[in-house]
């Protein structure tokens, strides 16, 4: 199976979904619109704008999508402008306080 055969969904958050992005425990901040990639092995969060211009996250942050009043995707920021899912970078062990996968 090729790469572009693993990919499930592709799915754009856009200003109609009112999407807002947390890093780590900070207030939800809006944004103009991300992307979210699912395939078999793993989710990841890309293409973040914000006022019109590529969004840097800091590497190794935690980071929420809302959607609205939900949360979309939950990853930590791989680099600058790519965030993995959390059920592919850190085991039940790793995560604070009683947060489950």
């Amino acid at each position: 199976m090729s790469k572009a055969d693993a990919i499930l969904r592709r799915v754009i958050i856009d200003a109609g979904r009112e999407p807002r992005l947390q890093l780590d425990d900070g207030e939800p901040f809006a944004i103009d619109s991300a992307e979210v990639v699912r395939d078999v092995e793993r989710s990841t969060l890309t293409n973040i704008v914000r006022d019109g211009a590529a969004l840097a996250l800091p590497v190794g942050a935690r980071v929420t999508l809302w959607a609205g009043p939900n949360v979309v995707f939950v990853g930590r920021a791989t680099d600058e402008h790519g965030v993995l899912d959390l059920l592919s970078t850190e085991s039940d062990d790793e995560l604070p306080g009683r947060e489950t996968i």
